[in-house]
């Protein structure tokens, strides 16, 4: 992303053009009277959705810079800085160069979504074709044979699949390499963009790169104006330690925590609703637009970040999520929504999907029982309180410790008067007094929590420490809740050996067994993550000794891509 764009992305037009003009809400938009000609009847007209601005009276229009330049009366460059400094962006000098490369790789990305769009029509015609080793096959053995057949199958269209451009990476090792070099990029361009890996075990340069997507149904990811800035790859078939779902890497054009997946398609919708849907995945939010619900998008399995807050807060600020909470991903989507919370945002949860996996199924089997889940969505809280009672009856000390785990906690991310609402509520539903109730919200507030100033070590640590402190504060869970050893995956159960890492743990501040359990889990499945960089690392140093010695070390490319995929699933 240029200078340019990214303070371009950070400036809410709304808030630039009301801190110099009264703005008046009409529909989708805002008006005024224009600050750049006399007039009785506003004119001047702004658009969230577009981040634009035009005067029907002068014809006088443009952007957040335009608008700085004819508001101030400066040059561009001027305008720019003044904007960068209310953005918080420190403007550095940008050479031609820079430019020019992105330029490219936002062509070479358009050119690899058209091949792989083409490919997912040919594939189609190769399947059902017999002079192809195709045949007239029941649907359910085309599913087998042709990714199209399989969308159809998963209930989209083919209007949608052409809208969203969906395609297809061919499951070999080097067709989209092999076709952008056609089409003249070189080598280093193409795996800048993230769709080509470097072989670690080739000796001749023109074989040192394999395709990053083989096999795989492709979903490119755009960005707000609908530029192609990413891919990702579903497994098609199904095959055994692959990942199923592949993202490109992080490249100047795409960073995963300032990217949600659809809202190029979304933005008007969002902002004509007055609430955003945000569901999981890729085909979550295809076919709930599909189905007519368009105000969604997808935040592709991560947990929201500030950044994707943010563009989402110029359009709305209100939520509807749709995430599996019963899932491996609940604490990250419960980080998301405490994150929300934060930002002022009034968030719910969809209703019941009548037993169905997900919102794509959902819509798949009746498009109202996803409109209806929409419709019937709970306020966050109440929809912990309702989930806690599904499990605890409310007079029982489980459900207190329920409570305390799941509710308290993000209640706290709302506001006084909000907070006294939900504590009210807390203390009726759990017959216990308000005041107690108050009190663990306070613990939960503490500035000098423990646990919070330890997860920051851990965030911020090296990697041979980061692996230490998570094996300490594991430890230092266990010294605190030694109840809990039989949580311990097999994997780890050595750590129970060793004492002298827990110490600086042993008082780590956590509000209850039920907390503690939730810490261990995670603080296993990061350490597992830093164990196999760790074995990834030697096993790459190992490859490089070996193809040094003229060794082929065919093993050793299998392990290293085993664990590749595993470690990719926990990502």
């Amino acid at each position: 992303m240029s200078q340019v764009e990214d303070i371009k992305t950070k400036i809410d037009i709304i808030d630039l053009v009301g801190s110099y003009i009264r703005l008046t809400k009409a529909g989708s938009n805002f008006k005024a009277r224009c600050p750049f000609h006399n007039e009785k009847t506003p004119s001047f007209n702004v658009s969230p959705a577009r981040q634009i601005w035009h005067c029907f009276g002068c014809g006088k229009g443009g952007d957040v810079i335009e608008f700085v330049k004819e508001i101030e009366g400066v040059e561009f460059f001027e305008a720019l800085k003044m904007l960068a400094d209310r953005a918080g962006v420190e403007l550095v000098h940008e050479d031609a160069s820079a430019k020019n490369e992105r330029t490219r790789t936002f062509s070479l990305l358009e050119d690899a979504a058209k091949f792989y769009e083409e490919e997912l029509a040919h594939s189609d015609f190769l399947a059902l074709n017999p002079l192809y080793g195709g045949s007239d096959a029941s649907p359910k053995s085309e599913c087998a044979r042709s990714p199209l057949a399989y969308l159809r199958s998963r209930g989209l269209i083919d209007e949608t699949i052409k809208e969203f451009r969906i395609g297809y990476a061919p499951q070999e090792w080097k067709s989209i390499f092999n076709h952008l070099l056609e089409k003249g990029f070189k080598a280093d361009e193409i795996e800048c963009a993230g769709l080509i890996v470097k072989s670690q075990n080739s000796k001749v340069a023109a074989q040192n790169y394999y395709d990053r997507f083989r096999g795989r149904i492709m979903f490119p990811i755009f960005d707000a104006l609908g530029r192609v800035i990413a891919f990702g790859g579903r497994m098609f078939p199904d095959r055994e330690n692959e990942a199923k779902y592949v993202n490109s890497p992080e490249t100047n054009l795409y960073q995963k925590s300032k990217v949600l997946y659809g809202f190029n398609k979304s933005k008007s919708a969002i902002l004509k609703a007055g609430e955003c849907i945000v569901v999981e995945g890729y085909m979550d939010m295809i076919m709930s637009y599909q189905s007519g619900v368009k105000n969604v998008v997808a935040s592709s399995g991560t947990a929201l970040t500030a950044d994707q807050l943010k563009i989402l807060r110029r359009l709305s600020e209100k939520l509807i999520t749709a995430f599996d909470m019963d899932k491996a991903g609940e604490d990250a989507a419960r980080r998301g929504i405490a994150l929300a919370l934060t930002e002022g945002f009034e968030v719910g949860v969809a209703g019941s999907l009548s037993g169905l996996k997900d919102p794509a199924d959902a819509v798949r089997k009746d498009p109202k029982i996803w409109k209806d889940a929409v419709k019937n969505s709970r306020h966050v809280i109440q929809f912990y309180i309702d989930t806690a009672l599904a499990k605890f009856p409310a007079s029982s000390h489980e459900a207190k410790r329920e409570f305390q785990r799941t509710v308290i906690p993000a209640i706290v991310s709302l506001p006084d008067l909000e907070k006294a609402h939900w504590i009210k509520q807390i203390g009726k539903t759990l017959d216990i007094a308000e005041e107690a109730v108050w009190e663990a919200l306070r613990k939960l507030q503490n500035p000098n929590n423990k646990l919070q100033t330890a997860e920051n070590e851990i965030k911020q640590a090296a990697p041979n420490d980061r692996k230490l402190l998570l094996e300490g504060k594991i430890l230092g869970i266990l010294a605190q809740y030694p109840m809990l050893a039989d949580k311990v995956e097999s994997n780890f159960e050595p750590l129970l050996q060793r004492k002298g890492t827990a110490a600086v743990f042993a008082e780590l501040f956590l509000n209850g067994a039920i907390e503690a359990e939730t810490e261990l889990a995670h603080c296993q499945r990061e350490l597992k993550k830093e164990y196999l960089k760790a074995r990834l690392e030697n096993l790459s140093q190992i490859m490089r000794e070996a193809e040094k010695n003229g060794n082929g070390g065919d093993r050793n490319i299998l392990e290293f891509q085993r664990l590749m995929s595993e470690l990719s699933k926990m990502q």
